[in-house]
């Protein structure tokens, strides 16, 4: 990508663009990098250094928690054109939290130094008011994690995934591992694979190494939240 086409990119994509004085936007192309991940490699991590703000190009990203015994959980996922904030902790020092970032498929993003953004943000109400949303958005995407945990038992969360990972891929058949699953539902693989082959029973599913193919799509919409 050519400095032309990520000016381009910043102007169909951030809001605030116009408000951008031309020594502001020349530091924020200086302060702009492409980077490339491989499925499974982490952005950022809660013990990793504060990366900067991530404007994804293509690809798919998830950001998760993660516990001392290496359980995990999906707070959200990342599309492109879609920006996270919360790998830049530094940019809002007020916001506590340790979540990691990864690539969910091969991926290429926009990281923005976060040095550069908090200069950016702190002289700019309508960047604050831009991110802000953002962090209002993600924060009910969080809350909607939250709330499956809470009332709704692992059997619907289940059935909710498998869906959403179908309505994504617009397949039936689905390559995925148990262990995916449970990182991102919080819960351990032999869990899920008791579920998943009791939807098998139940002729909802079939399993094989690797894959989920959907077999009745009809009774696992009876299943979801």
């Amino acid at each position: 990508m050519t400095e032309k086409e990520l000016e381009l990119y910043f102007k169909d994509n951030l809001s605030f663009y116009d408000n951008l004085s031309e020594i502001e936007l020349k530091n924020l192309l200086s302060c702009s990098s492409i980077q490339y991940y491989k499925k499974g490699e982490l952005l950022n991590s809660k013990n990793s250094t504060c990366t900067g703000i991530v404007l994804v190009l293509s690809g798919q990203l998830r950001s998760f928690m993660s516990s001392n015994t290496s359980r995990e959980i999906t707070l959200f996922n990342l599309f492109e054109r879609d920006i996270c904030v919360l790998s830049s902790s530094c940019v809002y020092p007020n916001l506590t939290y340790d979540v990691n970032l990864e690539a969910v498929k091969d991926s290429s993003v926009i990281i923005i130094d976060s040095k550069f953004f908090k200069e950016l943000t702190t002289n700019n109400l309508k960047i604050q008011s831009f991110f802000l949303n953002l962090i209002q958005d993600k924060l009910s995407e969080v809350m909607w994690v939250l709330e499956q945990v809470v009332f709704f038992n692992l059997e619907n969360r289940v059935a909710n995934f498998l869906l959403e990972e179908y309505y994504l891929n617009d397949s039936l058949e689905i390559n995925i591992t148990h262990d995916f699953i449970a990182n991102n539902l919080g819960s351990a693989r032999e869990v899920i694979s008791r579920l998943l082959k009791r939807f098998e029973n139940n002729d909802i599913v079939k399993l094989s190494r690797g894959t989920i193919k959907i077999t009745d799509i009809e009774k696992l919409k009876s299943l979801k939240i």
